[in-house]
């Protein structure tokens, strides 16, 4: 019965895969056009990160309202809403001029990614039966992941051949071929309506405070922490977010569920989303960077190191469904605290003069990381959250994997601007990773309490 209830599942499976495929690649492609950006529209380091973090602070300002919305309006139809939106902004884009209308449409773009991560993954949910689940979400990481993977190694070669703006571009006969595989495969799909209500004050709280926040930090270094409106948005960021927490502990229907925290399992899987978000964000920003400033490499060459990270997440996505098996879900969230806070550590020890070779360790490790975060938080949820809430706490997880990019990344520019402008890049480098081991160790030590709990369950 099961099986009969909808046939179309694989090829569901495929169009959905191909359409988030997209959203993944536009994850990574854009990171090595960065230093060629930068050159091209004449901007310093604290403009150019406005285009990787708009990015992720779109993603954190909008996830878990897109999951609850999915749950409650249909999760196909805002899946293609997404879509929409989503190949909209990749065609503005790449007909930017300068880098306001670039982090405009990148902002716009983000949006369209958001709806297709938490509806395509929560969709999967909706098109199989239970016993074939892990198997499709393996399949899903699996062909997203290679967008993560193919996108610095093709972003390299358009880079090369057609220019930066094609970054943007390779995305719409892509989503032209994922359209026509949901079209006759999800035609059959009903969507059945929960008792779920959107929390629009905390949505609210969410975005002002996450924006405030932002804005604070970055005015906070561009001008030394000297400047009296940005320690006041910060103030007000910090007090906003934490009025959104205090918030949601009194209402029936929160925008942030923090009852899903009771499960400790849940708690592994955002400690080590957490850890994702800095591996997506900080370190897909500086190394690209590194690359091109201090190695002088080519976009091509940026693009195949660079691909290493995303490589090591398919691979993983590759084995997943054999290592839950072997492992369990809770092992291998904790192995990818390790794996993340090791590739941090191992990224102080670069120099100007380091072996390409040794590079691949830690962009590996950092892989690592991101494939296991991916997959085990979507099968952790799967496992202890209630079906009519998994598209909620999918966003609430996947919210949490953005602002904690977000902000480090926000934080991390502003410790990388105030010692770039006393001594060189690789000074200041070396400060901004210093900042992100003392974060990781603090998130490893917490990963280490939440695991020796699930023992005593």
């Amino acid at each position: 019965m099961a099986d009969n209830k909808f046939p179309f599942r694989w090829w569901a499976l495929l169009g959905v895969s191909i359409l988030a495929f997209t959203a993944f690649l536009d994850a990574t492609i854009v990171n090595t056009a960065l230093p060629f950006i930068q050159k091209a529209l004449n901007v310093d380091i604290l403009q150019l990160q406005w285009v990787a973090n708009i990015f992720t602070i779109i993603l954190s300002m909008t996830m878990i309202a897109i999951g609850k919305l999915a749950d409650l309006w249909g999760r196909k139809r805002v899946f293609y809403f997404g879509v929409l939106i989503f190949a909209i902004a990749a065609l503005g884009a790449g007909l930017s001029p300068t880098i306001e209308i670039l982090v405009f449409f990148r902002g716009l773009q983000a949006l369209g990614a958001s709806t297709i991560f938490i509806a395509s993954a929560a969709l999967l949910s909706d098109v199989f039966p239970e016993y074939q689940r892990v198997k499709a979400i393996s399949i899903y990481g699996g062909i997203t992941g290679f967008g993560l993977m193919a996108g610095p190694f093709l972003g390299g070669i358009l880079i090369s051949l057609l220019g930066w703006r094609w970054v943007f571009w390779i995305n719409l006969p892509l989503i032209a071929v994922g359209l026509i595989a949901c079209s006759f495969s999800l035609k059959g799909h009903s969507h059945t309506k929960h008792s779920i209500q959107m929390d629009w004050l905390g949505l609210f709280f969410l975005i002002f405070g996450l924006g405030a926040l932002m804005y604070g930090i970055i005015a906070g270094a561009q001008y030394n922490w000297t400047s009296t409106s940005g320690w006041v948005f910060l103030c007000i960021g910090i007090a906003a977010l934490a009025a959104l927490i205090i918030l949601d502990e009194l209402r029936k229907n929160p925008l942030l569920d923090l009852h899903i925290f009771k499960e400790k399992l849940i708690v592994l899987a955002a400690l080590s989303c957490a850890l994702a978000g800095v591996v997506s964000t900080v370190f897909m920003f500086f190394d690209p960077l590194y690359l091109r400033i201090l190695r002088q490499l080519s976009a091509f060459h940026i693009g195949v190191l660079i691909a290493v990270i995303p490589a090591a997440q398919t691979l993983i996505s590759f084995v997943f469904n054999r290592s839950v098996k072997r492992f369990g879900v809770a092992n291998l969230l904790f192995f990818s605290t390790i794996a993340a806070f090791l590739a941090v550590v191992l990224h102080r020890v670069i120099q100007i003069d380091t072996s390409l070779y040794f590079l691949i360790l830690p962009f590996f490790l950092l892989g690592i990381n991101w494939g296991l975060s991916n997959s085990a938080m979507i099968t952790a949820i799967n496992q202890v959250i209630t079906p009519r809430k998994i598209g909620a706490a999918i966003g609430t997880i996947a919210t949490i994997w953005n602002i904690v990019g977000s902000i480090l990344l926000a934080a991390s520019t502003a410790v990388f601007h105030s010692v770039e402008i006393r001594t060189s890049f690789l000074p200041a480098f070396h400060s901004a990773i210093n900042f992100n081991i003392v974060f990781a160790a603090i998130v490893l030590l917490v990963a280490i309490w939440a695991r020796l709990q699930l023992k005593k369950v």
